[in-house]
């Protein structure tokens, strides 16, 4: 096999993070090899976070034991500092060197290879692995390596394939940096969402109704406060709300172009009269339904068009993750209908609408990634290029940092995408704008001009939280539980002393409700140290304790579930103000330490 030029990074290289992490991929599947030889691999990518590898292991399931067996072996070749090296083949010389190593899904791999692409292999030690790299130049550079975890998986995610066992790890270039980011995963392991769901009593599920949640009675009332949020600020920037049909007959999704390129992820009902009927994935096409039902002139866009209702998808099971990957969804769904002419100022009010909501949330800041063309896409090259040229003249107009993504744009325009970081650095994306030329003339759409003629219309696709349920998943997470008070299930939690306390707790609880304000009063005759612990864990904005002193002033002893100690203040200045907290939306606490 003739040995390439070499294709390896160095630390100077912006990519050396994820080439280490590429090549520590391979530093487990050697490791795995060793220790389990009858192993045959399929794909182990770089991702942001680390690599992972999907081995088949015969029917064997990997144990925490066999993780530190893994990670040991791993120890050992990067002491044995192995020289990487490059080699390329042609396709028949490929497959047979797989398959006499008894690798036979890499067959598969090969075959996909397309034609103008070299079939490379990296080699190191005894260990020979189908790669496009890139690498490091040897296994000594990967020092700082860590396995994570492990879970099962299925060859190209199905079910009918071969049950895979999926090792996660992650590398980088210093122990400070790895230290860092194992700090990190442990206090995400802290901030689960699915952990904190019970934990509050936010939300569950069941296998009876799988990867759809069930909304307990204070997750609902999180829920419905960032959608009564949202529509509030509809009325603001002139949103019309809309309902528009659960299920569609099949011909809406071959205009819209659906069942091309999204099928295997909706779900098929039939009628009485074998029409196949689908419940929706997405909004858009009923929103150009919706346009259609009367010519619009001119004059009446842009026309702004939202909706909450329940989308669904069919997500392999083995995607489903808690809040963060459901098969029915809720979206703060928005198209707007306009004018070529309109585009950029609908663009600029939508990022100034993006930024009251995420301020509201304590997401200080955000990046901006603009995804362009996918492979599997609708529309012309013409109308693709218009679109993307538009979208990034945008951005540089408003001297807004971004970043291109090749290929993840939806299937009819690109779109930019917001990224967020959490409390504790992770990224994620949770807004989008898209701009879209395809399906208004799928649709055949228009609108009467000013000339009396007809036009086609453009189409923006957008939203700010996306999904509501991904949304709460994230959120959670980020501010692990502790509510801003206008969020809070519970914004207010009575705990009277004793007995001769609670008339007055029961006259503060209605002060209280009478203006709108989540309050519990917890009268039970017990410790007041159990109550206020339970406040405590239920992440009560505000506990309030009353005794003698506080009966006798009309004021409360306020706490909060973090133990910050505000002080004493008067039930009507302590009412004024979380009103004028809630009002405000703040992110933080308006009391201070009386």
């Amino acid at each position: 096999m003739p040995e390439l030029m070499e294709k390896f990074r160095s630390p100077q290289d912006k990519d050396y993070r994820f080439a280490i992490r590429h090549s520590a991929s391979h530093l487990m599947a050697q490791a795995v090899l060793r220790l389990f030889p009858n192993s045959k691999l399929t794909v182990g990518p770089a991702t942001d976070e680390g690599f992972f590898y999907d081995i088949d292991m015969s029917g064997k399931t990997i144990t925490p034991e066999d993780l530190s067996k893994i990670e040991e072996m791993m120890k050992k070749i990067v002491k044995e500092n192995f020289p990487v090296k490059c080699l390329e083949m042609d396709r028949a010389a490929a497959k047979d060197f797989v398959k006499k190593q008894g690798q036979t899904y890499k067959l598969e791999l090969i075959d996909s290879i397309p034609a103008n692409e070299a079939v490379t292999f990296y080699s190191q030690g005894e260990f020979t692995d189908l790669c496009e790299g890139p690498h490091v130049k040897s296994t000594g550079e990967l020092k700082h390596v860590k396995l994570l975890s492990f879970s099962g998986a299925y060859w190209k995610g199905d079910q009918a394939n071969a049950q895979l066992q999926r090792i996660y790890g992650t590398a980088f270039e210093t122990k400070e940096l790895l230290d860092a980011h194992l700090k990190m995963l442990d206090e995400a392991k802290k901030r689960d969402h699915r952990e904190l769901g019970k934990k509050l009593d936010l939300f569950s599920f069941h296998e009876w109704s799988p990867g759809i949640p069930f909304f307990h009675a204070n997750g609902t009332e999180v829920f419905n406060q960032m959608a009564d949020y949202i529509r509030e600020l509809y009325r603001t920037y002139d949103y019309h709300e809309v309902q528009t049909p659960l299920m569609f007959d099949e011909r809406l999704y071959e205009t819209s172009g659906h069942i091309e390129t999204f099928k295997e992820n909706m779900f098929v009902l039939k009628d009485d009269d074998e029409r196949s009927l689908y419940l929706k994935p997405m909004n858009c096409p009923g929103h150009c339904l919706f346009y259609q039902h009367r010519l619009w002139s001119y004059k009446e866009l842009p026309m702004r068009i939202a909706e909450f209702s329940k989308l669904h998808r069919n997500e392999r099971s083995g995607a489903l993750h808690g809040m963060m990957r459901v098969r029915a969804m809720s979206q703060d769904d928005a198209h707007i209908f306009c004018r070529e002419d309109q585009v950029e100022a609908e663009t600029e009010k939508f990022l100034d609408f993006l930024a009251q909501v995420y301020k509201a949330f304590g997401f200080k800041s955000y990046e901006v990634k603009l995804a362009l063309r996918p492979e599997k896409r609708l529309g012309s090259d013409e109308i693709w290029d218009k679109a993307e040229q538009i979208l990034e003249k945008f951005l540089k107009k408003r001297d807004m940092p971004y970043e291109l993504v090749s290929g993840e744009g939806a299937i009819y325009g690109p779109k930019y995408e917001f990224h967020v970081r959490d409390a504790i650095g992770r990224s994620w994306q949770l807004a989008t704008l898209q701009l879209d030329y395809v399906m208004p003339e799928r649709f055949g759409l228009e609108y009467v001009g000013e000339d009396s003629k007809r036009h086609r219309p453009v189409m923006l696709h957008r939203a700010i939280f996306g999904s509501l349920e991904r949304f709460f998943g994230v959120y959670l997470e980020h501010c692990e539980g502790y509510y801003p008070t206008w969020l809070a299930p519970t914004q207010v939690y009575l705990v009277p002393i004793r007995e001769n306390h609670a008339a007055f707790a029961a006259e503060v609880t209605a002060q209280l409700k009478a203006k709108g304000i989540r309050v519990i009063n917890d009268s039970e005759n017990s410790n007041m140290g159990g109550r206020v612990r339970k406040a405590t864990n239920l992440r009560v904005p505000y506990i309030a304790v009353i005794g003698d002193r506080e009966m006798e002033s009309k004021s409360l002893a306020i706490k909060t579930s973090k133990n910050l100690d505000l002080g004493t203040h008067q039930v009507s200045d302590f009412i004024s103000k979380i009103i004028c907290e809630i009002e405000a939306r703040s992110p933080e606490s308006m009391l201070r330490p009386s």
